[in-house]
């Protein structure tokens, strides 16, 4: 019954971020502003949460060590939602979802590069795959528009984004529960982004209320909904294999896109975007799984 119920989770995980680029395209307000209301709402939605179950676990929290890894994690997710979101402006939803989600390639990659892990033949295949399929989408961008390429260049700079994200994130959650990490983590970014929001001199009032009302879509939908699911998952599943279903994004997306927003992929961006999955998934398998 608990594998059931999983299975169940992990699609309504899948559909929940899936709808993240949708709700992002809705919005009438620039990227940063969208960003700014993603995090900050997701972590007005936790904090009860959090005041209410894990208050005792403040004092494990070494506010003098703990404070520079939670900013940087929080700069990190931060950076990686303002360029995610502002690569929609420029790129089809599937291309800007395929892109963002080729993190698993690079985390292998930094990995290898900061830490000395080794790389496996199934990820270095993987990553040749998945580099043609990159070079396939920047192909069909030609054929829309130079914005389309630049579009795609923002999506992956929120790959490499997360892809740190993630890597330093490994090492902080070790010490901390999934409740506890999250709420500094969104806490931080959030700050950050309202900063950055108030310096660059951004509009944060005055949108039209569907605006408002995708902005706490966008909250609570991908972010708490969608990341909550697959969290619970794993308590039935491997990590990497909730991991790799997270690759159903682009594929929910681009649905959500077609029947929504009525944008319909031009046929090479299937190609790519079929070859980056593909890379992606076989990396993972190699790097997760000892699959050579």
């Amino acid at each position: 019954m608990g594998k059931v119920k999983s299975v169940f989770i992990i699609f309504i995980g899948m559909v929940s971020v899936g709808l993240a680029a949708i709700f992002v395209r809705l919005c009438d307000a620039p990227p940063l502003v969208i960003a700014t209301y993603r995090m900050g709402l997701s972590t007005i939605i936790i904090a009860p949460l959090f005041f209410i179950l894990e208050r005792d676990k403040l004092k494990h929290v070494d506010f003098k060590k703990d404070v520079l890894p939670f900013v940087l994690l929080g700069g990190l997710l931060a950076a990686h939602f303002v360029l995610w979101i502002s690569s929609l402006s420029y790129t089809t939803v599937l291309a800007s979802t395929v892109l963002v989600t080729t993190n698993p390639i690079f985390v292998a990659g930094f990995s290898f590069v900061l830490f000395k892990e080794s790389t496996k033949k199934g990820t270095i295949i993987g990553i040749i795959i998945a580099f043609v399929g990159g070079v396939v989408i920047a192909l069909s961008a030609k054929n829309i528009g130079l914005s389309n390429n630049y579009g795609n260049f923002l999506a992956l700079m929120g790959a490499i984004a997360v892809s740190f994200y993630l890597i330093i994130g490994k090492k902080v959650r070790k010490k901390f529960n999934l409740l506890t990490y999250i709420f500094f983590v969104y806490s931080f970014a959030a700050v950050i982004l309202i900063v950055v929001a108030i310096l660059t001199r951004q509009n944060l009032f005055y949108y039209p209320k569907e605006t408002y009302l995708y902005f706490f879509l966008l909250a609570f939908i991908p972010q708490i909904i969608g990341h909550t699911a697959f969290n619970w998952a794993l308590k039935y599943f491997s990590a990497p294999f909730v991991a790799v279903t997270i690759l159903g994004e682009p594929v929910f997306a681009t649905f959500f896109a077609l029947i929504i927003l009525h944008e319909i992929p031009i046929f090479i961006e299937f190609i790519g975007g079929a070859l980056i999955l593909l890379g992606v998934y076989l990396s993972a398998m190699a790097e997760v799984w000892n699959v050579s």
